[in-house]
């Protein structure tokens, strides 16, 4: 029987001598063609080149400072992936300052108490996302926001980005990043979990951690293809992929074609007009790549190379892609809190259904069995450990929660149970984390069910509450409440469902239902019985 091992990546470390994200990215964007494409709009062909780029990002930053900018400021994002947006968060991190992503999902509630947790003194958000920050503007809290910034357009009331760019004018900073940076503990990023075992946790992403992940980008997302390489982005850069991506693939010199608002068709449609070679995305979008009309109306014989994540895709679907298109195909394995912990298929490999490939270089995996924590072989199913130099810095504000998830010789706990084979390939077989997987459009997000029995049990009506997530034919999630009612109290389903749908994302209402309960079922210390909920819900199927 082989012996239980630790896993490392046999690709050494790169090693950089920048200190700040701004200072690599600025670095590697100067060593570029200045006249080369780096942005394309696919709703609207507008096109970037990489001189254009540095300039914008520069009279951007100055503009910033000149509006009073400081070291202790947080911007906070919100809006469609658009070429402004990009230019706005690589100016943050030129200042040297974090970047907040907000998730698209979100109402003027969450935007709101996201803000005030992270600490948010200025809003960036495009025109029509305005109305969302109407709640924080309105709070005590506004006394806080000492600047809010639209994408687009022009207002009366806020600086524009165009105003930006008018008043930095050829103005450059005279060093990057303008503001100290300590990599070590300094975040880049500030954004939230998913909440699968409590309240979403803002998660901090520091300088050093994503100057190993910038390093190493070749090793993950390598479509073969030299120097013309061509990515269809349509992450949210409201989620950690879109945020993370994007500048990493400008960093290699990538033309990135970004999706305001994101279209099946258009997605086709741009891949056909742009030759786009590499394209990450979600497994829900897979079987689009070969069911389906679209997938013959338009000419994708440039692909080379489609990456998903987040969640295994069929073996068969994986399969017929790579026989239609040949193409490398490769799932992907990460989170939030570090965020490649493999490192995909190696380009000279077959693709493995159901494999994530090795693991990152600088990390280092073992899997643990779940009851006794004792370090486990190959083919054995157990909890997923992680450690290495793409962790995150911490929690913000939530010690405690930071020091329960490591162990006592620093391996993070992932909550994800998988194995290994003897090639020390990971393969994901299932979750500890009870997040709820929400569809939107041709991507997902992770709903903490957490948050919406938080915000339900203050209904005056309401005793206790489980939400759990039931099965749909899109092969996500919709929210289920199983509530408990107050003695004496009376509620009807629709009002239950309509509480939640007036305050909280489209994604949280409660499209499952609401089912009334006698009493909510619970395990030792108190917690809801998750594992109960799901198996009530496994056999079904919701149209």
């Amino acid at each position: 029987m082989t012996k239980p091992r630790i896993l490392r990546s046999n690709i050494p470390v790169v090693d950089v001598s920048e200190r700040s994200v701004g200072e690599y990215i600025w670095n590697k964007l100067s060593q570029l063609e200045e006249k080369s494409i780096c942005l394309i709009n696919a709703e609207s062909n507008e096109q970037l080149t990489i001189g254009a780029l540095k300039h914008r990002c520069q009279a951007v930053a100055t503009a910033l400072l000149a509006h009073g900018i400081a070291r202790t400021d947080r911007l906070a994002f919100y809006g469609q992936n658009t070429i402004p947006h990009v230019v706005l968060r690589l100016a943050t991190k030129l200042l040297g300052l974090p970047v907040c992503p907000l998730s698209p999902t979100f109402e003027a509630y969450e935007v709101d108490q996201e803000c005030q947790s992270i600490g948010v003194t200025v809003a960036v958000c495009s025109a029509s996302h305005l109305h969302k920050f109407s709640r924080l503007l309105q709070s005590d809290y506004k006394h806080n926001i000492r600047l809010v910034v639209v994408f687009d357009g022009h207002h009366d009331c806020h600086m524009t980005y165009d105003q930006l760019l008018v008043e930095g004018g050829d103005r450059a900073l005279t060093k990057v990043p303008h503001f100290p940076v300590n990599p070590d503990v300094d975040p880049v990023i500030l954004i939230h979990t998913s909440g699968s075992t409590g309240r979403p946790k803002c998660v901090m992403l520091k300088h050093k951690s994503i100057l190993a992940l910038l390093s190493e980008r070749g090793h993950f997302l390598d479509p073969g293809t030299g120097t013309d390489h061509v990515i269809g982005a349509p992450y949210p850069m409201g989620h950690i992929s879109g945020t993370s991506i994007i500048p990493l693939q400008l960093c290699l010199g990538a033309r990135v074609v970004i999706y305001p608002d994101f279209d099946v068709e258009l997605l086709f449609r741009s891949i056909e007009r742009y030759k786009i070679n590499f394209l990450p995305t979600f497994p829900s979008f897979g079987r689009k790549l070969v069911e389906g009309d679209l997938c013959d109306k338009y000419d994708l014989s440039s692909l080379r190379l489609v990456n998903t994540g987040g969640s295994p895709l069929a073996a068969s679907i994986s399969l017929a892609i790579i026989d239609k298109y040949g193409v490398v195909f490769r799932e992907g394995y990460g989170m939030t809190e570090y965020l490649f912990i493999v490192r995909g298929t190696d380009v000279d490999q077959p693709f493995i259904p159901g494999s994530c490939g090795p693991v990152s270089p600088g990390t280092e995996v073992k899997i643990v069995d779940i009851t006794t924590g004792a370090m486990l072989g190959p083919d054995t199913d157990g909890e997923i450990c992680v450690r290495g130099n793409k962790m995150f810095a911490g929690y913000l504000n939530n010690e405690k929660a930071y020091r329960e998830a490591f162990d006592g010789e620093g391996w993070y706990r992932t909550g994800d149970i998988g194995r290994y084979d003897d090639r020390e390939n990971i393969y994901i077989t299932d979750r500890l984390k009870e997040v709820i997987r929400i569809g939107i459009g041709n991507t997902y997000i992770n709903i903490s069910p957490v948050e919406i029995e938080s915000y339900l049990l203050t209904h005056p009506a309401v005793e206790e509450t489980a939400v759990v997530g039931v099965n749909n034919k899109a092969g996500t999630h919709w929210p289920r409440a199983y509530v408990m009612l107050k003695h004496g109290c009376h509620a009807s389903a629709v009002e239950i469902e309509n509480f939640v749908s007036d305050t909280l994302a489209q994604t949280k209402h409660l499209k499952g239902g609401v089912v009334f309960v006698d009493s909510i079922k619970r395990i030792g210390m108190g917690k809801v019985d998750r594992k109960y909920y799901r198996a009530l819900v496994s056999d079904e199927i919701i149209n």
